[in-house]
């Protein structure tokens, strides 16, 4: 098992804790069989809420909807984003699209760039970076076509290829409290040893490879308020959260250029709630714990 796939198990259990520290019964189920079986446990356990951890399912990582479609055709209440917000995310290509469509600033496509542009390649669904490295970044529409059909063959599914943003990278969190919702504190993503021409990316080994060189390499910071980019870092996730209709908690990713623009890498509508996720750690930076988190998507829902 991948080291993104069985954080999510991790996950379950620390939320599990949660709730009992919250004074709930939690009991935790998986998503199993493209979802027959989970039905039957559901109907045994005939829950009061349901609480949506699911990061992976069997149908593909862009079919997370299944799950919640599930949920509202048996009508049990679940936390955080609904079928259509998780939907409209899961596919990034499409993402990016309605992201354009509300006039928030992307990358762009390989399509729509000078030819003689830098790009990064990426999968079109994972949203685990699986297969970005330091490789995926490559000088020239040709090249990133050509490295687009190698990682479709060497890792399955669509990719794409978008212009390489060279500058800052920061993620800002959102969490609905009390019907509103609420941005944590911007994290900025550091890249420390990143010369000669190694590419500024948070790739899988950044993430997942505990140890590593990449992972050590790029370390996440809460830095002081810079304003006014941690505004407009802040109104552009809020419009975000509005454009997709998303409820409970999200995050999204961006990459700030030389000029100090941002732009939207990724909006994240079911982020990790792990207690070393950058999520909880931006929680924990506005002082909330990993269970004040888990009370507040609880009350959302």
């Amino acid at each position: 098992m991948r080291a993104d796939q069985d954080d999510t198990f991790v996950q379950a259990s620390e939320v599990a804790a949660c709730l009992t520290r919250l004074g709930h019964r939690a009991i935790e189920a998986e998503y199993a069989d493209h979802g027959a079986a989970t039905e039957r446990t559901l109907r045994d356990i005939a829950p009061d809420l349901v609480v949506n951890l699911v990061e992976e399912v069997p149908e593909g990582p862009d079919q997370l909807h299944r799950v919640t479609a599930l949920l509202d055709r048996l009508g049990y209440r679940y936390t955080g984003a609904r079928t259509r917000a998780l939907e409209a995310t899961g596919k990034k290509l499409e993402m990016k699209r309605l992201l354009r469509a509300a006039g928030l600033p992307t990358a762009l496509h390989v399509d729509d760039a000078p030819p003689h542009s830098m790009f990064i390649v990426k999968s079109a669904l994972e949203h685990a970076s699986l297969g970005l490295d330091d490789n995926s970044v490559v000088r020239g529409a040709a090249a990133a076509r050509a490295l687009v059909a190698e990682k479709a063959v060497a890792f399955g599914g669509p990719w794409f290829a978008e212009t390489y943003i060279e500058g800052r990278e920061f993620d800002v969190g959102m969490l609905e409290i009390d019907g509103r919702v609420r941005t944590l504190p911007p994290a900025e993503i550091l890249f420390t040893g990143h010369g000669n021409g190694r590419p500024r990316i948070f790739s899988y080994a950044s993430k997942w490879d505990e140890g590593s060189d990449s992972f050590e390499a790029t370390p996440r910071i809460f830095p002081a308020r810079e304003t006014p980019l941690f505004d407009e870092l802040e109104r552009i996730a809020l419009s975000a959260w509005a454009t997709f209709g998303i409820t409970g908690c999200a995050h999204v990713d961006f990459r700030v250029d030389a000029s100090g623009r941002p732009f939207v890498l990724e909006v994240n509508a079911n982020p990790c709630l792990t207690s070393d996720a950058g999520y909880v750690l931006a929680a924990e930076q506005a002082g909330l714990t990993q269970t004040d988190i888990v009370a507040a998507m609880i009350a959302a829902a």
